[in-house]
């Protein structure tokens, strides 16, 4: 009798550039013992990789929308899988993170969920590009269960999602899976974009993210579940940008505030103040 849970596995996929981070992916998904993995890849060219399932070769006007259809691709198969995931084709996946996806379900109360922080790596350390300008932990958000320690960190994006069946299910009387959550400008927000424009100042974008990241952070943000991240089980709770781009300031990107050191003072601290 097999007694593996069913994941489906529903990647991204644009262009050739990552085509062997995809490769690295899919191979990591495929070697998974505990699940059976169904690898489906939404992409915008056919794709001749092994351990794939599915291509779906997406014709789109916008391309920015081609992550979305993955939700899609998840949604239609709610009722055939036991665990779900969303990734990018550069993030990898390891199988301690759906155990611990799984576990910590368990154990958190049905308006929370569990995720994940992006992390990249050289021979300096770590590096999270998530934590950068205003994004930072609530250090007023310690909660406990089972001796596990959980904080927010107010950055939900993480280019992935995680999901048992029951928590799609959830989500899915909150928002419609298929399409983008768009938020809607209040009055006071549409005149002072007006004003701060007229004066000629910087105006900043109402919404924190982009198209793409919406995909994963609308999970977070109007699912109706508040996203913790397991501080007691820091290491495992990360997940691998394998491109590196943010950590070598590589392709035009940006070296952040977001080395190893702020973090693991923001750890302590949060652990700390659970402890008083």
């Amino acid at each position: 009798m097999n007694n593996q849970l069913k994941l489906l596995a529903v990647l991204v996929n644009y262009g050739e550039e990552q085509l062997s981070y995809l490769e690295q992916v899919v191979r990591a998904l495929k070697m998974f013992t505990k699940y059976e993995v169904f690898v489906v890849v939404q992409s915008n060219i056919p794709l001749d990789i092994i351990g794939i399932d599915e291509v779906n070769v997406v014709e789109l006007d916008d391309y920015q929308l081609l992550p979305l259809t993955c939700r899609k691709v998840i949604w239609d198969k709610r009722n055939d899988f036991d665990m779900f995931l969303y990734g990018e084709n550069d993030h990898l996946f390891e199988e301690y993170h759906l155990d611990n996806h799984f576990a910590y379900s368990n154990l958190l109360p049905s308006n929370r969920i569990s995720g994940l922080i992006q992390y990249e790596f050289n021979e300096k350390g770590k590096y999270y590009p998530g934590y950068h300008l205003d994004f930072k932990w609530d250090f007023n958000s310690v909660e406990v269960y089972d001796h596990k320690v959980f904080a927010h960190f107010n950055n939900v994006h993480q280019a992935t999602f995680i999901l048992t069946r029951s928590q799609l299910l959830q989500i899915g009387e909150k928002i419609n899976f298929n399409l983008l959550v768009i938020e809607k400008r209040s009055i006071c927000q549409k005149a002072l974009r007006r004003l701060r424009k007229k004066l000629n100042l910087s105006v900043k974008p109402i919404n924190k993210y982009s198209v793409k990241c919406k995909v994963n952070t609308d999970i977070y943000e109007y699912g109706g579940m508040k996203k913790l991240i397991c501080i007691s089980e820091i290491e495992e709770s990360l997940i691998h940008h394998l491109p590196n781009l943010y950590i070598d300031g590589a392709k035009g990107r940006l070296k952040l505030r977001s080395d190893e050191l702020k973090m693991e003072k923001a750890i302590a601290r949060l652990l700390n103040s659970k402890k008083q």
